[in-house]
């Protein structure tokens, strides 16, 4: 999360300050690397990344879902169509005997 102009002039007060009271602290501070707050800091977090990667993992579930339940099940005989009202089936008499 990027710190407002305010706080960084701030945090940037105190440093200093700390620096002219305590000489040891800061070169003790400084020798473990660059300063904590840099410019870079402002570029989106693993937040995003993490957003975007979610994001794309329920799409392909999706294309995958979609394309799991239109496919054809395998091993069903296609559906006779129903006969027509009035029609007779073959071998059934109709009375005649």
């Amino acid at each position: 999360m990027s710190l407002r102009e305010n706080e960084r002039r701030i945090l940037a007060e105190i440093e200093d300050a700390l620096s002219k009271d305590d000489p040891d602290l800061d070169g003790h501070l400084r020798s473990f690397g660059g300063d904590a707050l840099s410019p870079d800091d402002d570029r989106p977090g693993k937040g995003v990344l993490w957003l975007l990667v979610g994001v794309a993992v329920l799409v392909l579930c999706a294309m995958l879902a979609g394309l799991y339940f239109s496919a054809p099940v395998q091993g069903t005989a296609p559906a006779t169509p129903p006969s027509p009202a009035g029609a007779a089936e073959p071998g059934a008499g109709a009375g005649a005997g």
